[in-house]
């Protein structure tokens, strides 16, 4: 692993990437991690999509029921909410949604473990999407989690701006915590930011036109497309993070 002044100097003194080189790159990355990826987003689905029906069920009466009222587009809509279920269940469900999402962090922890493993033809194996859920780093991984959280939540109290800003460094928590998972979190965070404002355009850029190329694959099948690609939106960080910082040549440091 490499130090945190050498890791800065990097970024600072890094040149500019092409989008086209990124693409091609990442197409040719996606063609090996496919499977992993398809892995990866069933495995999201499985803890997903049950937490969400369980979420949404409750209201879905109360909400048909508020917009037939014309409730839901007014001030009175949160207090309405409150009334019928109550502060504690709500934020119970609230909670609940967070510590899904929290897992599902940490499944994305293993994917960027799988591609660098694959990207170098190493032998993949299962177990390795689970890494991160291991006692000496699931605390660090769900605190990690937790400061990805907490930034949106503070960005998003800020309105559209500084969440627009925040997104893209915030994606680059994961690859330089599974690369360098010695550093501190602050470090992490300091690292994050500072890839992420080197390399603020072309990442937006990349994530916005694969977010587009992604919902039109599933509008096209139905949804079962975007089950395939969806992978795809985290390959750009991991080219971006190599071509910038690189790997020193030794194994995982966790």
């Amino acid at each position: 692993m490499l130090p945190l002044k050498t890791l800065l100097s990097k970024i600072h003194g890094s040149s500019t990437i092409d989008f086209g080189d990124l693409f091609n790159e990442s197409v040719i990355l996606f063609k090996k991690v496919w499977i992993q990826g398809l892995i990866l987003q069933l495995l999201i689905g499985v803890i997903m999509v049950p937490a969400l029906v369980g979420f949404y069920i409750p209201y879905s009466k109360l909400v048909l029921n508020m917009g037939s009222n014309r409730v839901i587009d007014s001030p009175d809509f949160i207090p309405e909410l409150i009334n019928s279920y109550g502060i504690s269940d709500l934020l119970w469900l609230y909670l609940f949604l967070i510590v899904v999402s929290l897992i599902s962090y940490v499944l994305c922890l293993g994917f960027f473990r799988a591609i660098r493993q694959i990207d170098q033809d190493e032998a993949f194996i299962f177990s390795e999407l689970f890494y991160f859920f291991k006692s000496p780093s699931i605390r660090k991984s769900l605190g990690i989690g937790v400061t990805y959280i907490t930034i949106n939540i503070i960005a998003a109290l800020l309105y559209f701006l500084p969440l627009l800003y925040v997104i893209v460094p915030l994606m680059y928590l994961l690859p330089i915590y599974v690369y360098n998972s010695k550093l501190s979190i602050s470090e992490i965070v300091k690292i994050s930011f500072a890839l992420g404002n080197k390399k603020w355009g072309i990442t937006f850029l990349t994530i916005f036109l694969n977010t587009m190329l992604i919902y039109v694959i599933s509008l096209l099948t139905f949804g079962l497309g975007g089950i395939f690609v969806g992978c795809f939106i985290y390959l750009p960080q991991y080219i971006i993070y190599k071509k910038v910082i690189g790997f020193d040549g030794s194994k995982f440091d966790v």
